[in-house]
């Protein structure tokens, strides 16, 4: 038996308890009252972080073919970190097949979460670091293909509006329980509003639950909010306010400024009861590796002071930090508390993949005979402990 104490929140930010105790079997047998002693003590438990973008991480990169040695390391290199549930990104291939087939396994055994296509149905003009030579128009056939090989576990797939076909191959999509995912585009405002407003009204059609759409880490790889043209940006952010996307948003402090963070967290947070707004790594390879040399797509990658960009044209690359520290980052920024924090980083990316407790790697509320996934921290929100399915899987000291 082991005893946690802390202020329990559950995945919307909520203080639920004042500790928990496991027994030696990994399950809660007790949930400790709000004393004064635990409001005294400012350290806190938290669901284990759920992060459904993720390119690798611990020097492996998920688009380029891993073993599954490698697989593993990539997915201990985030754990480590307090990430218990993790959804693995492509990003524009020839053929995704083989690596779809690869990651397969990983879902079936509650490893990953499930597995996102970033393109290669994007715009030619907004390929960010994805290889130009893979990006194409939308084929219906080979996207089916992509579906049946991924068997259920393909969960999101990242689209540009504009591109031929974009809604039937959102359709397709729903049709298989995954989600558009509209991003990398040089769409206008009208393209954007058109596609997102058939989805919903697609989505409600079939009967599809839950939200139907998400968007692309918002504002990168897509035209800047203006005053005149305001873009996918604003229609992006209207539709997550309405309940009807979820907006991801590399929270890192280098893809996007932390008062953006702040501001859309606040703007469509508290319309959507906080399941609008959905933090996100963008990892690529050198997560929690050192600066150097790596690979994203078959692209040469160089990392200098933790900001990973293309070696040709200086792209950004994807992102070095893990989940946790988006948290701590824009939490001692002052821009979100830590409700809204965990809010992004556990309750909305449970409602764009539809899981819940019984799902390996997810806690959303901590229920008495269960096997929770949590982290302690102390008052200074440095991480102390991993718990996955009640096991202790990291601790300092």
């Amino acid at each position: 038996m082991k005893k946690f104490v802390g202020k329990v929140l559950n995945a919307q930010g909520q203080v639920v308890a004042g500790g928990l105790v496991l027994e030696d079997t990994g399950v809660i047998s007790e949930l400790l009252p709000v004393n004064q002693e635990v409001e005294v003590n400012t350290g806190w438990i938290i669901p284990g972080l759920l992060d459904i973008h993720c390119h690798g991480g611990g020097g492996v990169s998920f688009p380029d073919n891993p073993s599954d040695v490698e697989i593993q390391r990539a997915i201990t290199a985030h754990r480590l970190r307090g990430t218990t549930g993790l959804v693995a990104s492509l990003v524009s291939l020839l053929d995704p097949i083989p690596v779809i087939k690869s990651l397969v396994p990983w879902c079936e055994k509650g490893e990953l979460l499930g597995i996102h296509l970033e393109g290669p149905y994007i715009s030619p003009h907004k390929c960010g670091a994805q290889n130009p030579v893979a990006v194409r128009n939308p084929d219906l056939a080979e996207l089916r293909s992509w579906l049946e090989a991924g068997q259920g576990w393909i969960k999101t797939m990242t689209i540009a509006p504009e591109v031929p076909q974009a809604f039937e191959a959102a359709k397709l999509l729903l049709d298989f329980g995954a989600l558009p995912s509209w991003g990398h585009t040089s769409a206008d405002s009208v393209q954007t509003a058109t596609v997102l407003a058939a989805t919903v009204k697609y989505a409600k059609e079939i009967g599809f639950e839950g939200v139907p759409q998400t968007a692309t880490h918002l504002f990168n790889a897509m035209p800047p909010l203006a005053h005149r043209e305001p873009g996918p940006v604003r229609e992006l952010i209207q539709s997550a306010r309405r309940g009807e996307c979820v907006v991801e948003l590399v929270a890192d402090g280098v893809h996007l400024h932390r008062n953006l963070v702040g501001d859309v967290t606040e703007y469509v947070g508290t319309a959507s009861g906080g399941a609008g707004v959905a933090y996100v790594t963008d990892a690529m390879a050198g997560a929690g590796m050192p600066d150097g040399d790596y690979v994203l797509g078959g692209l040469p990658v160089e990392i200098a002071q933790g900001v990973a960009r293309l070696v040709q044209g200086g792209a950004i690359a994807g992102g070095t930090a893990r989940l946790i520290d988006t948290i701590v980052g824009n939490v001692r920024a002052g821009v979100v508390d830590l409700t809204q924090a965990v809010t992004a980083t556990v309750w909305a990316p449970a409602q764009v993949l539809r899981v819940n407790n019984n799902t390996m790697g997810v806690t959303l509320d901590f229920q008495l005979g269960e096997k929770p996934n949590f982290l302690v921290l102390n008052s200074e929100l440095e991480l102390l402990t991993v718990i996955r399915e009640g096991v202790e899987f990291f601790t300092i000291g």
